[in-house]
């Protein structure tokens, strides 16, 4: 829904790097509102954030509000990580601060529940638990340590492959050793631990709390109760799916006692997969290793007969011509197979990759294809050739795109990737391969692919 205060569509809104045009309006909070944009320079779609609060403030409000939005902004430009939403830039347009951010599918869990109207599967929930915790502890893990506050359903959006991404750092704060507690006590009643009612400085077990508090929420679809640990046996009680090692990992994170908590995300995470692995301590549940696949016998090496021996001076060849190393027929130096046997005189074309990344630059031979691209996702065995999870800043899809032979040269066929595939600056159409020749460019996110075959 388009209002009067809020961008309508086609509205086209300059910043300091590149031009945006409004597609819609995504949604809005108490402070901003959210727009789905399209960048003019290669066609992408990102969101675009304004800070737009609702209702008349005082303007010493107002100010606070742009500070916030600010300082959102500017902790998010310098984190890279695949669960955070990139940004492009920050700029002013017509007096209120803009954000130009990764576009992200997908629904909020929170979305998700009520959708859902029940408890959501086990699986499900600790396979969220464990990104999460991936996440909070990069946070926990810069210098000085980022402490996010506000986890909580609504701020937690899982992609249509089901990666979360964690949005909404209004409230985030960096760890400062030298204060006794917060210099402003914010968060969410249910979410937020004791120390985050202004008593104390939150830490890193501060955001255990909220995640146990999240996990509650999605394997109850009960919101939970401020400041109270779930008993046992309450949640197994609500979800038959959830058992009691994945409970235990929940009232552990939830102690009000903050000593008594993991010590850490990257502890919390160690006990969430261990919840995965009690799934398979069933025997009849178990997984069977697949039988050993025997080594491939490799065809028996058939000597090529000795030539006869030369008993006459050998007249050297021409040098315009190439001898047959199997038959010793003279063939043209051109020549790529022998006239006479049809013996390969020259190697093959060896194609490959040049990848550049802001981060690093390899390269990648094609031997084994198809070649895929895009993010792994361990929890579905999906390890693509080029995994571009660490160097894209969250632009690549899943299943992006593929490379791969067909006949005598190489295609690349993107795969109905989000943010789409560029060749030679521009972008190619879903699901139709294209031909690659020498020198030519492929462009995901911030990576760049240069086809070389020679």
């Amino acid at each position: 829904m388009i209002t009067l205060d809020t961008l309508a569509p086609n509205t086209v809104v300059r910043g300091t790097a590149d031009t945006y045009t409004i597609v819609n309006l995504i949604g809005r909070g108490g402070m901003g509102v959210v727009y789905k944009a399209n960048r003019a320079s290669d066609g992408t779609i990102w969101a675009l954030k304004e800070m737009r609060p609702q209702g008349d403030l005082a303007p010493e409000e107002l100010e606070d509000s742009r500070k916030l939005f600010e300082r959102e902004a500017l902790l998010l430009k310098t984190l890279r990580h695949p669960n955070l939403p990139a940004v492009a830039e920050l700029f002013t347009h017509e007096g209120r601060p803009t954000l130009i951010m990764e576009f992200i599918p997908g629904q909020t869990l929170e979305d998700r529940v009520r959708d859902a109207n029940a408890p959501l599967l086990k699986k499900d929930v600790v396979g969220y638990g464990i990104q999460l915790c991936r996440v909070l502890h990069y946070l926990h893990s810069q210098d000085p340590p980022i402490i996010y506050r506000d986890l909580k359903p609504p701020n937690i959006i899982v992609t249509p492959e089901g990666m979360v991404k964690l949005i909404d750092f209004g409230v985030a704060r960096k760890f400062d050793r030298s204060k006794r507690k917060d210099t402003i006590a914010m968060g969410s009643a249910g979410y937020a631990p004791p120390e985050q009612y202004g008593k104390d400085q939150t830490d890193a077990r501060s955001d255990v709390y909220a995640l146990g508090a999240t996990l509650l929420h999605l394997l109850t679809n009960v919101p939970p109760v401020p400041l109270q640990t779930p008993p046992p046996g309450l949640i197994s009680k609500l979800n038959p799916s959830a058992d009691a090692r994945t409970e235990a990992v929940i009232i552990r994170a939830m102690t009000l006692e903050r000593e008594r908590r993991f010590s850490s995300c990257a502890e919390m995470e160690k006990a969430l997969l261990a919840c995965v692995d009690g799934r398979f301590d069933d025997p009849t549940l178990r997984i069977k290793p697949a039988p050993p696949v025997p080594p491939v016998q490799a065809p028996p090496v058939v000597p090529t007969p000795p030539r006869p021996p030369v008993v006459a001076p050998v007249t050297p060849p021409p040098s315009d011509s190439t001898a047959c190393p199997t038959c010793g027929r003279l063939n043209k130096t051109q020549a790529r197979f022998c006239a006479t046997c049809g013996t390969p005189l020259t190697a093959p074309p060896t194609a490959r990759l040049i990848i550049t990344s802001p981060h690093r630059s390899w390269e990648l031979s094609l031997t084994k294809l198809p070649v895929r691209i895009g993010r792994r996702d361990p929890r579905q065995n999906h390890f693509p050739e080029l995994d571009l999870a660490e160097y894209d800043r969250g632009i690549a899809s899943r299943h992006h795109a593929t490379i791969q032979r067909d006949g005598d040269y190489y295609t690349v066929t993107d795969l109905g990737s989000t943010n789409g595939t560029q060749l030679n600056g521009s972008l190619v159409p879903p699901r139709a391969p294209q031909r690659l020749r020498q020198g030519d460019r492929i462009k995901i996110g911030e990576v760049e692919i240069e086809f070389r075959w020679s």
